[in-house]
């Protein structure tokens, strides 16, 4: 049969559709093949019940025009059946017309167009921003409420009902927990999914091109009845993997350079009088990433640009206006390829924070006159960052100093450079040092009282309860009219410390039916409450100011000044808080860091610097030597020349006992060889005087009753403790030390025949012939001799 007029028209018509497709889906490309053969073979197959004439030359025509058109509609189908199965866009693109930058392997970006453009625009203030609406009425109760209001109402009925059916509405609200959970999860797959499918033009060729070949797969599967099942298979197999990778990938947004290049090309093109068919990509480059380190705009320049500063300003004002941050323009104008850069403008260079000077000479002649020239209860401690003298006025509500400095910080420079300040000032200085380090220079100057015996934990107690009834009896004095008091310093060494110390001699000495926290940090603290206003002031040295370490007591807030060196951030967090910014630290002598009122400044403090001599190099032993003989020189000289005030000391600090050598020392030294392993004391007591001293009223003494204490008897073993030995004398008439029942026990214990505290305790209490002491502020004292006679014949019945 002769092909007619219709198989032209039907061959084209189907090519032309095919064409026209955008098949950028999964299935709209085996779709468009199928179509494409479903309409060549319905053109061929058709046929008209009316044939031509023989031979008319029309009718060749025609059937060459239909063999063309289904040649050109063949070409077409295949040339899309292989852009489909390699992965590209079913129609040929162009550098203008593509949709992203992806290649072959390459994920791509998507490429704005001036259609999505056109939309952001259109959208851009078409919702007014309305202000919050703010309800002046009261809110109406929820329906939990009412229902409770109800059931309050009606005698609880309907609460009992509530409560009888609380496991079904239990069970009710988790299940629908879950389903909201899966609703939320299942919703999440979803929109993956969905925006993966959204960025399909940007998956690389190869990607697209796996995904549709598992397409066509599985459609062949699905239409063959025996491959049926394995298809299904692979189709899931495929769907939750695909949907898994989904949710791992995010789809790639725009460059920088698709999404501010078309809008600024726009713009400059006009300015280089280009022509409007002129390639974006032929004159002006910006980097994928604007943001990134070295990113770098370049700009061809025409011929005809004149670059006259206006011109160059023009240019670079609309670079900053149109791209993020800020950019500076170096112009090429020599040669043939003339062209303009723009990079990131470099931060302007800050000029450095300043520093405190390296050293400040305690002695130096600046240093000097500002300790002359401070009015009282000024105190100078060094030089800050902006070279001025840093002044320390304790008056009034800021009274008081806490210090926490490392190792190799210059605390104990800091604490001697107040402490002869405070001596010149004519005040008292008292200070407790259970490390005996600090303040040992200025031992024995008038006016300056030290306790450093961790062994005499009784004495640093009892001097802590001193300055309690000082500060009582000022503010009593205060109230009555008095505004004149010296100063009175206390320095509490090693506080974390101290307190364990304390913690041991409160467990050793409370009475029966006392608290088990330790009443002294109550009084510190009312020292520091009322001290600033009767010139009582606090210098205390910390490594935590936590309450559980001062008997539940709050320091903390008490202390207004801080001073911090050589630190760690816990530590300064423990001590200042986070609420204030913590500068940096430096573990060098001298340099801190004060705290007031939340603000921190640095400074230098002033020190006694020691040089070298001439001949050769001192070492660190040596120049803290020297440093130590300058300070007790100076504090001596101004105490000569100022004087000590002891007005409003009523008392004196109490006297710090004598110093109690460690048990093993003292074990090592006693005399083993008249007394034997085991043997009793030699020169006991006699018979008259044992156990009934103070029955009769006598002064008791170690010689009137006859009685040789022990510790008197102790012979250092020749060589120990770093000389020759030698035999303890006392004054005979020196009068003895009465002391608490605990502490005798505590100095002579079980060794020599003493029992226990608890033990001397009861036998005070149920004993008569038990030995009398002497009340002293409401405690009983005894003597050691008194106690040793006692229970001397117990030891010799046992020896």
């Amino acid at each position: 049969m002769t092909p007619q007029p219709h198989l032209h028209t039907a061959i084209e018509s189907a090519a032309t559709h095919t064409a026209q497709l955008d098949l950028t889906g999964l299935l709209s490309g085996s779709g468009g093949i199928l179509l494409l053969a479903g309409g060549l073979l319905y053109a061929v197959c058709k046929g008209d019940d009316k044939p031509g004439p023989k031979g008319s030359k029309e009718n060749e025509q025609a059937a060459a025009k239909a063999l063309a058109a289904a040649g050109q509609g063949l070409w077409r189908a295949t040339r899309i059946t292989a852009r489909y199965l390699s992965g590209k866009e079913l129609h040929p693109t162009s550098p203008t017309t593509k949709r992203s930058t992806a290649t072959w392997w390459k994920v791509g970006r998507p490429i704005p167009t001036l259609e999505d453009s056109g939309k952001a625009v259109a959208q851009l203030g078409s919702v007014a921003a309305a202000p919050p609406r703010i309800s002046l009425t009261k809110p109406r109760p929820g329906i939990g409420r009412r229902i409770a209001r109800r059931s309050v109402a009606r005698d609880g009925a309907l609460a009992r009902f509530l409560h009888a059916s609380a496991p079904v509405w239990r069970t009710l609200s988790t299940a629908l927990a879950w389903t909201a959970r899966t609703a939320r999860a299942t919703a999440r797959v979803l929109r993956a999914v969905r925006a993966a499918m959204d960025a399909w033009h940007c998956w690389p060729y190869v990607y697209r091109a796996a995904a549709r070949w598992i397409a066509l797969a599985a459609l062949c599967g699905l239409v063959v009845p025996a491959w049926r099942g394995w298809a299904l298979g692979g189709v899931v197999l495929a769907l939750v993997g695909g949907t898994l990778a989904a949710q791992r990938w995010t789809p790639p947004g725009p460059s920088d350079d698709a999404l501010y290049g078309p809008p600024l090309w726009a713009a400059l093109r006009p300015l280089l009088g280009l022509p409007e068919d002129a390639q974006r990509h032929e004159w002006l480059h910006l980097p994928d990433q604007l943001r990134a380190e070295g990113a770098r705009i370049r700009l061809k320049l025409p011929w005809s640009f004149v670059g006259s500063d206006h011109e160059k300003d023009v240019l670079s004002a609309l670079m900053n206006s149109r791209l993020p941050g800020e950019w500076a323009g170096r112009w090429h104008r020599q040669g043939q390829e003339q062209y303009a850069d723009w990079t990131h403008k470099r931060p302007a260079k800050t000029a450095p924070d300043p520093e405190p000077p390296a050293k400040v000479d305690l002695f130096g002649e600046r240093m000097q006159e500002a300790i002359e020239a401070a009015p009282e209860g000024t105190y100078i401690l060094g030089v800050d960052a902006q070279d001025e003298i840093t002044e320390l006025p304790l008056i009034g509500e800021e009274s008081h100093i806490a210090v926490s400095v490392g190792t190799g910080g210059g605390k104990s420079s800091l604490l001697q450079t107040l402490a002869v300040q405070v001596i010149r000032q004519r005040g008292t200085v008292v200070a407790i040092d259970p490390k005996m380090v600090s303040l040992q220079c200025l031992h024995g100057i008038e006016g300056v009282h030290i306790y450093d015996d961790p062994g005499q934990g009784g004495d640093m107690r009892r001097v802590l309860e001193w300055a309690s009834q000082v500060t009582d009896s000022r503010f009593y004095e205060m109230r009555e009219g008095c505004t004149e008091f010296p100063p009175l310093f206390l320095f509490l060494e090693e506080c974390n410390e101290l307190t364990d110390i304390l913690k041991a001699v409160w467990a050793e000495t409370k009475e029966s039916g006392a608290p088990s926290q330790d009443p002294i940090w109550t009084k510190v603290a009312s020292v520091l409450r009322r001290g600033r206003q009767v010139n009582v002031h606090v210098v205390a040295v910390f490594q935590d100011l936590r309450d559980t370490d001062f008997g539940g007591v709050s320091l903390g807030l008490l202390f207004p000044y801080k001073l911090m060196g050589a630190y760690a951030k816990k530590q300064w967090d423990r001590i200042i808080g986070s609420n204030v910014a913590m500068p940096p630290s430096e573990r060098k002598a001298g340099r801190l860091v004060g705290v007031k009122n939340g603000n921190a400044f640095r400074f230098q403090a002033a020190y006694a610097i020691v040089e070298d001599p001439e001949d050769r190099k001192l070492t660190k032993e040596e120049r803290t030597e020297e440093a130590e003989r300058r300070m007790r020189e100076y504090a001596t000289t101004l105490r000569a020349r100022h004087g000590w005030n002891r007005d409003r000391l009523y008392v004196l600090p109490p006297t710090p006992s004598p110093r109690r050598r460690p048990d093993l020392l003292e074990r090592m030294s006693r005399d083993g060889a008249a007394l034997g392993a085991n043997g009793a004391p030699l020169g006991g007591p006699d018979d008259e005087t044992a156990g009934h001293l103070s029955h009769e009223g006598a002064d008791v003494t170690a010689t009137q009753g006859g009685v040789t204490a022990p510790r008197d008897r102790l012979r250092l073993v020749p060589g120990q403790a770093g000389h020759p030995a030698q035999e303890d004398l006392q004054d005979p008439t020196a009068p003895p030390e009465l002391l608490p029942l605990a502490e005798i026990s505590r100095r002579l214990g079980p060794a020599e025949g003493v029992p226990k505290y608890d033990t001397l305790r009861q036998h005070k209490a149920r004993r008569d012939d038990f030995p009398r002491g002497v009340e002293i502020s409401g405690k009983e004292c005894y003597t050691e001799a008194q106690i040793l006679a006692y229970y001397a014949p117990s030891q010799q019945k046992n020896a």
